[in-house]
C-alpha cells in the first residue's frame, strides 16, 4: 500500500498524540485506536459494555491529561482496552471512550480496499466519512498508522 504524506492538522495531532502516549504504555499494552472528528453524524458507533469501578469524568482536555487516560486504558488489565476512543478535533479534547465503530462499507465496484487487519480495515473504512478527519492507531507492536480520506498516511514505530 502506498504511504501518502499527512494531509491535515488532525493528522499532525493524532500522530503527536500517539508519540507523546507512547513512552507511558505499559508491558500489558495491547493497542489504541483514536478517531479525530469534527462531527460524529456519520458515523455509526456504540459505546462497549465496560464493567468494573473505574469511571472517567469526560470530557477530557489537554495533552498530558488525556495522554495519561490512554495510558491508563490501553492495557489488557483494563477494561476500557477495546475499541476505539474519540477526540473533538476543534477542541482537542476525549470525547469518548470504548466505541464500537461501523463505518459504511465501500462500493464493490470502486475495489477492495487494501488494509491487513480488522482494526486497519475499521481505520481506514471509518477515515472516510464525512467528519471524520484523521483515525491514528498504535499496535502492541508500537508501529503508528494514521488514516484520512480513505488512505494510510503514516506508517512509522514509535
Amino acid at each position: 500500500m502506498e504511504i501518502l504524506p499527512l494531509r491535515s492538522l488532525q493528522a499532525f495531532s493524532a500522530l503527536q498524540l500517539l508519540r507523546h502516549a507512547a513512552p507511558r504504555l505499559a508491558n500489558d499494552f495491547v493497542g489504541l485506536g483514536i478517531v479525530f472528528y469534527d462531527s460524529l453524524a456519520a458515523l455509526p458507533h456504540l459505546q462497549l459494555e465496560v464493567c468494573g469501578n473505574e469511571r472517567f469524568e469526560l470530557p477530557i482536555e489537554g495533552l498530558e491529561p488525556i495522554c495519561d487516560v490512554l495510558a491508563r486504558t490501553a492495557r489488557r488489565s483494563s477494561r476500557w482496552h477495546d475499541g476505539f476512543h474519540f477526540v473533538h478535533a476543534g477542541s482537542a479534547s476525549l470525547t469518548h471512550l470504548c466505541q464500537f465503530i461501523a463505518p459504511p462499507l465501500p462500493d464493490p465496484s470502486a475495489g477492495p480496499p487494501r488494509a491487513s487487519g480488522a482494526r486497519h480495515m475499521t481505520a481506514l473504512l471509518a477515515s472516510n466519512v464525512a467528519g471524520i478527519a484523521a483515525i491514528g492507531l498504535l499496535t502492541h507492536e508500537r508501529v503508528a498508522s494514521i488514516y484520512e480520506a480513505g488512505r494510510l498516511t503514516l506508517n512509522e514505530t514509535l
